[in-house]
């Protein structure tokens, strides 16, 4: 080493000194908690359903006006419900798209079979388009 080194500087972290604002005086009695809280809120209010149920004449009354609807709509006959399987759409256009897509690359790829690289080309892009096909239809799209 130089003699006009200077000298090594050690580095370190100082002593924490936290200055207290608004100190608690000896004489305060302690912050009370969540369950000293809920002791003094004392016990839970009964809501008006709850203590005397809906009013009779209730206007505002939204169970009342529901059965009303509902009693209207079974005298009219709207209130079976038909379920019918629907057939999806989603099976018949993947195939519509597999087999012309990958026979428009076989295709090309038979006329190009004297050729390796045109043979390979062919072969991936018909791997490539279907499993593409496939990702497409059948897991990012939804049923339609």
């Amino acid at each position: 080493m130089d003699s006009d080194d200077p000298p090594r500087k050690n580095y370190g972290f100082k002593d924490r000194e936290f200055q207290r604002d608004n100190a608690p005086a000896s004489a305060a009695p302690p912050m009370p908690t969540a369950q000293d809280l809920a002791k003094l809120a004392g016990n839970p209010v009964p809501t008006r359903r709850d203590a005397t149920g809906p009013k009779a004449d209730d206007p505002n009354d939204v169970y009342a006006v529901l059965e009303r609807n509902r009693a209207v709509e079974r005298k009219h006959g709207r209130d079976e419900v038909v379920l019918k399987k629907t057939t999806s759409r989603r099976k018949r256009d993947f195939w519509l798209l597999l087999v012309p897509g990958d026979l428009l690359l076989g295709l090309l790829t038979w006329q190009g079979r004297g050729n390796p690289f045109i043979l390979v080309c062919g072969l991936a892009g018909m791997v490539v388009f279907s499993l593409g096909v496939t990702w497409i239809m059948w897991f990012v799209m939804d049923d339609y």
